[in-house]
Order: C-alpha cells, then sequence, then structure tokens
C-alpha cells in the first residue's frame, strides 16, 4: 500500500510541475510582442517616391565595378535579424529592435522589381494615400530615377541592389521614421541571396 501512494504522490507532483511548466511558458509566449513583418505581394507601375540620395557602399571589395562602390565594415550579426523576400530571392537584414513593418513586391514601369517597407505607426496626413513607406530596396537599379534615390549598393551575385530611404515630408513621426532607416541602413551590407 505504501508503495501505490508514494507512485501515487509522485506521479501527482509530476502533472502539478508539468502544469506549472506550460503555464508560465504560455504566459511568456503571449506577454511577447510580435515585431515580425507581414508579407505583402503586389505589384505596381510606379517606383517608390520620396526618397533622398546619399553615399553609396558595398559589402566586398572585389564586387565594386567602379568608383560608386565602396566597402563598409562588417556588422556584428548578433546586432541583427533578417526577413526573407522570396520574390527577389533576398534575405534582408536589419537591427534588432526595429519595430515591426510589412513589405511589398512591385514592379515600375520599367519591369525594374523593388520592395517597398512601409509602417502603419508612419502614415501622415501630409501626403495623399500615404502608405508609411520608410524605405524601399531596387534590384538592378537602371533608370535614371532609380539610381538618384539610392543612398546605399550592395552588390550580391550577378544583381546589385540599391537602398532608397524615404523622406520626412510625409510622416507626422520622423523620430520613428529615422529609427526604421537606422535600422535598415545598418543591416543592408548584409543583404545576401537566398
Amino acid at each position: 500500500m505504501a508503495k501505490t501512494q508514494s507512485k501515487t504522490g509522485l506521479i501527482v507532483t509530476i502533472v502539478i510541475l508539468a502544469v506549472v511548466v506550460l503555464g508560465v511558458s504560455a504566459f511568456a509566449i503571449v506577454g511577447k510582442k510580435d515585431t515580425s513583418p507581414a508579407v505583402t505581394n503586389e505589384t505596381s507601375t510606379t517606383p517608390a517616391t520620396n526618397t533622398t540620395k546619399d553615399d553609396t557602399k558595398d559589402t566586398d571589395p572585389s564586387n565594386a565595378t567602379d568608383g560608386s562602390e565602396t566597402t563598409k565594415p562588417a556588422v556584428d550579426p548578433n546586432m541583427l535579424t533578417s526577413v526573407d523576400v522570396e520574390p527577389l530571392g533576398i534575405v534582408v537584414y536589419y537591427a534588432k529592435g526595429t519595430p515591426g513593418f510589412d513589405f511589398a513586391i512591385k514592379k515600375t514601369a520599367n519591369k525594374t522589381q523593388y520592395v517597398e517597407f512601409t509602417s502603419t505607426d508612419l502614415v501622415g496626413t501630409k501626403c495623399t494615400d500615404d502608405m508609411g513607406l520608410f524605405a524601399s530596396i531596387i534590384k538592378n537599379p537602371t533608370s535614371e530615377e532609380d539610381q538618384t534615390t539610392i543612398s546605399e549598393t550592395v552588390k550580391v551575385g550577378t544583381d546589385s541592389y540599391g537602398l532608397s530611404l524615404a523622406s520626412a515630408s510625409c510622416t507626422t513621426n520622423s523620430e520613428l521614421l529615422t529609427k526604421y532607416q537606422a535600422g535598415f541602413k545598418e543591416g543592408f551590407s548584409s543583404l545576401k541571396a537566398l
């Protein structure tokens, strides 16, 4: 009889511990805010607008083909997180702590593919149909308009990608816009193929 009570007590203790562990795990998961980006796949005939020009960068000195692409020091990979942009065949890196965002794949009138990154927290009332655009990555930018909007360039294999940052003219939260853009600039040199 004592052996039966001992086994029953042991089983009850194990069940109680399992319930406590599961409860704590569930509480931790529910309390965690999801900052992963949502994926939207669209096609458009207009290029990204409201962007500025800055200096250009490249991750590999052997990939530089002219003076427009230069090297940039490597970023600590532990400080970055990533999102796969499958239609463009790339992995986009950005700084950890960058708030959540959406992205959409689009095409220009010249059939140049690009991905737009947006946040509803950046939508302002100053521009018509503002979507909260903070950055775009253009694949193989060729037109003059594409070239003038690029702030950095990275070459991956035979393709080049340009980072275009939106101006603060539409958003009412320029501080948050700066945070998004700094996060994407920090990780842009780590962009790689899927």
